[in-house]
Protein backbone atom coordinates (compact mmCIF):
# COMPACT_ATOMS: atom_id res chain seq x y z
CA UNK A 1 0.00 0.00 0.00
CA UNK A 2 1.08 3.57 -0.60
CA UNK A 3 2.06 5.29 2.66
CA UNK A 4 -0.13 7.92 4.27
CA UNK A 5 1.75 11.23 4.07
CA UNK A 6 1.81 13.55 7.08
CA UNK A 7 3.43 16.98 6.82
CA UNK A 8 5.48 18.80 9.45
CA UNK A 9 5.92 22.54 8.95
CA UNK A 10 7.84 24.59 11.46
CA UNK A 11 11.01 25.73 13.10
CA UNK A 12 10.32 23.41 16.03
CA UNK A 13 11.52 20.58 13.78
CA UNK A 14 15.24 19.99 13.61
CA UNK A 15 15.27 17.69 10.61
CA UNK A 16 14.96 13.95 10.03
CA UNK A 17 16.34 12.01 12.96
CA UNK A 18 16.45 15.09 15.19
CA UNK A 19 14.93 15.28 18.64
CA UNK A 20 11.44 16.42 17.69
CA UNK A 21 11.31 14.07 14.72
CA UNK A 22 12.20 11.28 17.16
CA UNK A 23 9.28 12.29 19.40
CA UNK A 24 6.83 12.20 16.51
CA UNK A 25 8.11 8.84 15.30
CA UNK A 26 7.88 7.37 18.80
CA UNK A 27 4.16 8.19 18.93
CA UNK A 28 3.55 6.65 15.51
CA UNK A 29 5.64 3.56 16.34
CA UNK A 30 3.60 3.04 19.50
CA UNK A 31 0.37 3.36 17.53
CA UNK A 32 1.58 0.81 15.00
CA UNK A 33 2.55 -1.61 17.78
CA UNK A 34 -0.93 -1.21 19.30
CA UNK A 35 -2.57 -1.94 15.95
CA UNK A 36 -4.09 1.55 15.68
CA UNK A 37 -2.31 2.17 12.36
CA UNK A 38 -2.57 -0.62 9.82
CA UNK A 39 -0.69 0.91 6.90
CA UNK A 40 2.65 2.73 6.53
CA UNK A 41 3.01 6.45 7.24
CA UNK A 42 5.56 8.74 5.61
CA UNK A 43 6.66 11.97 7.26
CA UNK A 44 7.35 14.92 4.96
CA UNK A 45 9.35 17.62 6.76
CA UNK A 46 9.60 21.22 5.62
CA UNK A 47 11.42 24.03 7.43
CA UNK A 48 8.92 26.85 7.78
CA UNK A 49 11.26 29.86 7.95
CA UNK A 50 8.20 31.96 8.66
CA UNK A 51 7.52 35.03 10.76
CA UNK A 52 8.91 36.85 12.67
CA UNK A 53 12.47 36.15 11.43
CA UNK A 54 11.47 34.80 8.00
CA UNK A 55 8.45 35.71 5.88
CA UNK A 56 4.77 34.96 5.59
CA UNK A 57 5.37 33.74 2.03
CA UNK A 58 7.83 31.13 3.26
CA UNK A 59 5.16 29.75 5.60
CA UNK A 60 2.40 29.59 2.99
CA UNK A 61 4.74 28.22 0.31
CA UNK A 62 5.81 25.52 2.75
CA UNK A 63 2.26 24.48 3.51
CA UNK A 64 1.36 24.42 -0.18
CA UNK A 65 4.41 22.29 -1.00
CA UNK A 66 3.44 19.72 1.65
CA UNK A 67 -0.04 19.49 0.18
CA UNK A 68 1.44 19.14 -3.31
CA UNK A 69 3.55 16.25 -1.96
CA UNK A 70 0.31 14.46 -1.01
CA UNK A 71 0.10 15.20 2.73
CA UNK A 72 -3.44 14.81 4.05
CA UNK A 73 -2.73 16.58 7.35
CA UNK A 74 -0.05 19.04 8.47
CA UNK A 75 1.25 20.02 11.89
CA UNK A 76 3.00 23.37 12.00
CA UNK A 77 2.63 27.12 11.65
CA UNK A 78 3.26 26.93 15.39
CA UNK A 79 3.40 30.64 16.20
CA UNK A 80 0.37 32.91 16.03
CA UNK A 81 1.64 35.11 13.21
CA UNK A 82 2.27 32.09 10.99
CA UNK A 83 -0.99 30.43 11.99
CA UNK A 84 -2.90 33.57 11.03
CA UNK A 85 -1.12 33.46 7.67
CA UNK A 86 -1.41 29.75 6.89
CA UNK A 87 -4.88 29.09 8.33
CA UNK A 88 -6.85 30.51 5.37
CA UNK A 89 -4.77 28.36 2.99
CA UNK A 90 -5.57 25.22 4.99
CA UNK A 91 -9.27 26.06 4.69
CA UNK A 92 -8.92 26.71 0.96
CA UNK A 93 -7.00 23.48 0.23
CA UNK A 94 -9.11 21.40 2.66
CA UNK A 95 -6.13 19.91 4.49
CA UNK A 96 -6.21 20.03 8.31
CA UNK A 97 -3.61 22.21 10.01
CA UNK A 98 -2.75 21.46 13.65
CA UNK A 99 -1.08 24.52 15.17
CA UNK A 100 0.27 25.44 18.61
CA UNK A 101 -0.85 29.05 18.16
CA UNK A 102 -2.47 30.92 21.03
CA UNK A 103 -4.48 33.34 18.90
CA UNK A 104 -8.23 33.39 18.38
CA UNK A 105 -7.49 34.34 14.78
CA UNK A 106 -6.65 30.77 13.79
CA UNK A 107 -10.13 29.88 12.62
CA UNK A 108 -12.04 27.87 10.06
CA UNK A 109 -13.12 24.31 9.31
CA UNK A 110 -9.59 22.97 8.70
CA UNK A 111 -7.79 24.83 11.51
CA UNK A 112 -7.16 22.89 14.73
CA UNK A 113 -5.40 24.17 17.83
CA UNK A 114 -3.31 22.34 20.39
CA UNK A 115 -2.37 25.65 21.92
CA UNK A 116 1.08 26.29 23.31
CA UNK A 117 -0.84 28.79 25.40
CA UNK A 118 -3.96 30.83 24.76
CA UNK A 119 -4.05 34.60 24.50
CA UNK A 120 -7.32 34.92 26.42
CA UNK A 121 -6.61 32.05 28.80
CA UNK A 122 -3.12 33.30 29.64
CA UNK A 123 -4.51 36.69 30.60
CA UNK A 124 -7.14 35.11 32.87
CA UNK A 125 -4.52 33.01 34.64
CA UNK A 126 -2.14 35.95 35.04
CA UNK A 127 -4.81 38.12 36.68
CA UNK A 128 -5.94 35.24 38.90
CA UNK A 129 -2.35 34.80 40.14
CA UNK A 130 -2.04 38.53 40.84
CA UNK A 131 -5.30 38.69 42.79
CA UNK A 132 -4.59 35.57 44.85
CA UNK A 133 -1.31 37.12 45.97
CA UNK A 134 -2.79 40.51 46.74
CA UNK A 135 -1.21 42.38 43.81
CA UNK A 136 -3.98 44.76 42.72
CA UNK A 137 -1.86 47.58 41.27
CA UNK A 138 0.47 46.45 38.50
CA UNK A 139 2.85 47.74 35.84
CA UNK A 140 2.74 46.22 32.35
CA UNK A 141 5.39 45.76 29.70
CA UNK A 142 3.26 45.47 26.55
CA UNK A 143 4.91 44.20 23.37
CA UNK A 144 3.90 45.09 19.82
CA UNK A 145 3.37 41.69 18.21
CA UNK A 146 0.33 39.64 17.18
CA UNK A 147 0.36 37.83 20.52
CA UNK A 148 1.28 40.89 22.56
CA UNK A 149 -1.63 42.93 21.27
CA UNK A 150 -4.12 40.10 21.83
CA UNK A 151 -2.78 39.30 25.30
CA UNK A 152 -3.12 42.91 26.41
CA UNK A 153 -6.67 43.26 25.11
CA UNK A 154 -7.77 40.27 27.18
CA UNK A 155 -5.62 41.36 30.13
CA UNK A 156 -7.39 44.71 30.40
CA UNK A 157 -10.75 42.92 30.41
CA UNK A 158 -9.64 40.58 33.20
CA UNK A 159 -8.18 43.45 35.24
CA UNK A 160 -11.46 45.35 34.96
CA UNK A 161 -13.41 42.25 35.98
CA UNK A 162 -11.28 41.56 39.07
CA UNK A 163 -10.49 45.08 40.23
CA UNK A 164 -6.82 45.17 39.28
CA UNK A 165 -5.45 48.64 38.50
CA UNK A 166 -2.94 49.08 35.66
CA UNK A 167 -0.68 51.76 37.08
CA UNK A 168 1.52 52.14 33.99
CA UNK A 169 2.10 50.63 30.57
CA UNK A 170 5.31 50.73 28.55
CA UNK A 171 4.82 49.71 24.92
CA UNK A 172 7.88 48.19 23.24
CA UNK A 173 8.85 46.41 20.05
CA UNK A 174 10.37 42.94 19.97
CA UNK A 175 13.77 44.67 19.63
CA UNK A 176 13.59 47.75 21.88
CA UNK A 177 16.35 50.34 21.82
CA UNK A 178 16.71 50.62 25.59
CA UNK A 179 14.63 48.15 27.57
CA UNK A 180 16.18 49.24 30.87
CA UNK A 181 14.71 52.73 30.39
CA UNK A 182 11.27 51.25 29.73
CA UNK A 183 11.50 49.17 32.90
CA UNK A 184 12.80 52.14 34.89
CA UNK A 185 9.69 54.07 33.86
CA UNK A 186 7.56 51.22 35.16
CA UNK A 187 9.49 51.00 38.43
CA UNK A 188 8.81 54.67 39.15
CA UNK A 189 5.06 54.11 39.58
CA UNK A 190 5.78 51.85 42.60
CA UNK A 191 3.38 49.10 41.45
CA UNK A 192 3.02 45.85 43.40
CA UNK A 193 4.01 43.56 40.52
CA UNK A 194 5.35 43.57 36.97
CA UNK A 195 3.54 41.85 34.09
CA UNK A 196 5.05 41.08 30.68
CA UNK A 197 2.60 40.56 27.80
CA UNK A 198 4.40 39.51 24.62
CA UNK A 199 5.58 36.69 22.39
CA UNK A 200 8.72 36.12 24.44
CA UNK A 201 11.73 37.19 22.38
CA UNK A 202 12.62 39.84 24.98
CA UNK A 203 13.02 37.06 27.52
CA UNK A 204 14.46 34.41 25.19
CA UNK A 205 17.24 36.75 24.06
CA UNK A 206 18.10 37.56 27.66
CA UNK A 207 17.11 41.23 27.28
CA UNK A 208 14.66 41.19 30.19
CA UNK A 209 17.17 39.56 32.52
CA UNK A 210 19.88 42.05 31.54
CA UNK A 211 17.63 45.08 31.99
CA UNK A 212 16.33 43.97 35.41
CA UNK A 213 19.88 43.23 36.55
CA UNK A 214 21.03 46.64 35.31
CA UNK A 215 18.34 48.30 37.42
CA UNK A 216 18.84 45.91 40.37
CA UNK A 217 15.04 45.53 40.32
CA UNK A 218 13.51 42.29 41.60
CA UNK A 219 9.72 42.79 41.73
CA UNK A 220 7.12 40.02 41.90
CA UNK A 221 6.65 39.30 38.21
CA UNK A 222 4.66 37.12 35.88
CA UNK A 223 4.41 36.61 32.13
CA UNK A 224 2.20 34.75 29.67
CA UNK A 225 3.22 31.51 27.93
CA UNK A 226 6.16 33.49 26.63
CA UNK A 227 7.53 31.82 29.77
CA UNK A 228 8.02 28.59 27.83
CA UNK A 229 10.93 30.16 25.99
CA UNK A 230 12.80 28.97 29.08
CA UNK A 231 13.95 26.30 26.67
CA UNK A 232 16.53 28.95 25.63
CA UNK A 233 18.00 28.83 29.14
CA UNK A 234 16.46 28.92 32.59
CA UNK A 235 18.95 31.58 33.70
CA UNK A 236 17.23 34.12 31.42
CA UNK A 237 13.95 33.64 33.32
CA UNK A 238 15.26 33.76 36.87
CA UNK A 239 12.62 35.00 39.29
CA UNK A 240 9.74 34.90 36.82
CA UNK A 241 6.46 33.09 37.23
CA UNK A 242 4.78 32.25 33.94
CA UNK A 243 2.05 30.25 32.31
CA UNK A 244 3.39 26.77 31.59
CA UNK A 245 2.21 23.39 30.30
CA UNK A 246 4.67 21.05 31.99
CA UNK A 247 3.57 19.36 35.19
CA UNK A 248 6.12 16.85 36.46
CA UNK A 249 3.37 15.25 38.56
CA UNK A 250 1.47 14.15 35.44
CA UNK A 251 2.18 10.40 35.24
CA UNK A 252 1.74 10.40 31.45
CA UNK A 253 4.48 13.01 31.08
CA UNK A 254 6.89 10.97 33.17
CA UNK A 255 6.00 7.76 31.35
CA UNK A 256 6.62 9.47 28.00
CA UNK A 257 10.06 10.51 29.16
CA UNK A 258 10.86 6.94 30.26
CA UNK A 259 9.76 5.49 26.92
CA UNK A 260 11.77 8.08 25.01
CA UNK A 261 14.89 7.24 27.02
CA UNK A 262 14.31 3.52 26.47
CA UNK A 263 13.93 4.06 22.72
CA UNK A 264 16.73 6.59 22.10
CA UNK A 265 19.06 6.37 25.08
CA UNK A 266 18.75 10.02 26.11
CA UNK A 267 16.26 12.52 27.50
CA UNK A 268 13.81 14.26 25.17
CA UNK A 269 15.14 17.56 23.78
CA UNK A 270 15.84 20.16 26.48
CA UNK A 271 14.04 18.13 29.15
CA UNK A 272 12.30 19.13 31.37
CA UNK A 273 10.05 21.51 29.47
CA UNK A 274 6.62 21.66 27.91
CA UNK A 275 7.57 21.46 24.25
CA UNK A 276 8.51 17.74 24.08
CA UNK A 277 5.21 16.67 25.65
CA UNK A 278 3.31 19.02 23.36
CA UNK A 279 5.13 17.56 20.34
CA UNK A 280 4.26 14.06 21.51
CA UNK A 281 0.57 14.93 21.96
CA UNK A 282 0.51 16.54 18.51
CA UNK A 283 1.67 13.29 16.95
CA UNK A 284 -0.84 11.30 19.04
CA UNK A 285 -3.67 13.55 17.86
CA UNK A 286 -2.66 12.98 14.24
CA UNK A 287 -2.68 9.22 14.88
CA UNK A 288 -6.21 9.44 16.30
CA UNK A 289 -7.35 11.57 13.39
CA UNK A 290 -6.09 8.95 10.93
CA UNK A 291 -7.59 6.07 12.93
CA UNK A 292 -11.00 7.75 13.11
CA UNK A 293 -11.02 9.11 9.54
CA UNK A 294 -13.87 7.66 7.45
CA UNK A 295 -11.69 8.20 4.37
CA UNK A 296 -7.96 8.89 4.10
CA UNK A 297 -8.18 12.40 2.68
CA UNK A 298 -8.02 15.92 4.05
CA UNK A 299 -11.77 16.06 4.70
CA UNK A 300 -11.62 12.54 6.14
CA UNK A 301 -8.89 13.43 8.65
CA UNK A 302 -10.86 16.56 9.57
CA UNK A 303 -13.85 14.36 10.42
CA UNK A 304 -11.60 12.00 12.35
CA UNK A 305 -10.11 14.81 14.44
CA UNK A 306 -13.58 16.16 15.19
CA UNK A 307 -14.60 12.82 16.71
CA UNK A 308 -11.87 12.75 19.41
CA UNK A 309 -13.23 12.79 22.96
CA UNK A 310 -11.57 12.47 26.39
CA UNK A 311 -8.15 11.53 25.06
CA UNK A 312 -5.72 11.60 28.04
CA UNK A 313 -3.11 14.33 27.62
CA UNK A 314 0.63 14.21 28.25
CA UNK A 315 0.62 18.01 28.27
CA UNK A 316 -0.58 19.95 31.31
CA UNK A 317 -1.87 18.65 34.62
CA UNK A 318 -2.93 15.05 35.12
CA UNK A 319 -6.62 15.85 34.58
CA UNK A 320 -6.00 17.43 31.18
CA UNK A 321 -7.63 15.73 28.21
CA UNK A 322 -7.97 16.34 24.48
CA UNK A 323 -11.24 16.59 22.62
CA UNK A 324 -12.76 18.16 19.54
CA UNK A 325 -16.08 18.61 17.74
CA UNK A 326 -17.24 19.99 14.37
CA UNK A 327 -17.51 23.55 15.71
CA UNK A 328 -14.89 23.57 18.47
CA UNK A 329 -11.32 23.05 17.29
CA UNK A 330 -9.47 24.19 20.43
CA UNK A 331 -8.52 20.71 21.58
CA UNK A 332 -7.14 20.95 25.13
CA UNK A 333 -9.50 20.65 28.10
CA UNK A 334 -8.94 20.87 31.86
CA UNK A 335 -5.70 22.01 33.53
CA UNK A 336 -3.76 22.37 30.31
CA UNK A 337 -2.42 25.74 31.40
CA UNK A 338 -0.75 26.10 34.79
CA UNK A 339 1.89 28.14 36.60
CA UNK A 340 5.63 27.53 36.55
CA UNK A 341 8.48 29.40 38.20
CA UNK A 342 12.22 29.58 37.58
CA UNK A 343 14.15 29.73 40.83
CA UNK A 344 17.90 29.21 41.27
CA UNK A 345 18.20 28.27 37.61
CA UNK A 346 15.64 25.45 37.82
CA UNK A 347 12.07 25.03 36.62
CA UNK A 348 9.54 24.53 39.41
CA UNK A 349 5.84 23.75 39.39
CA UNK A 350 4.12 26.78 40.91
CA UNK A 351 0.39 26.03 41.01
CA UNK A 352 -2.78 25.18 39.14
CA UNK A 353 -5.40 27.76 38.22
CA UNK A 354 -8.11 28.51 40.75
CA UNK A 355 -11.04 30.81 40.00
Amino acid sequence: MDPIKIGWLGSALDGPGGGYDQIHRLAFEEAEAEGILDRPVEFVLHAENGLPQGSAKNATDGFRSLVDEGCIAVAGAYSSDNAITVGPLANELEVPLISWAGTDRLAGPYCFRLGNGDCGGDAALVVSWLVRRGHTRVAVLSEISPNGEEYFRYFRQECRRHGVSIAAVETVSQSPDDLATNLANLRRVDAEALVYMGYGMLAAKGLLREALDQLAWDPPRIMSTAFMWYLMGFDKFEGWVGIDQFDGRNPRSLAFRDRFVARYGQDPPMWPNAIPVLAYDTARVLVEGLFRAPILSGPGVKAGLESIRFMPSTTGGDRTHIACSPYEHGMFRGDWLLYGRVRDGKLEFEDLFEA
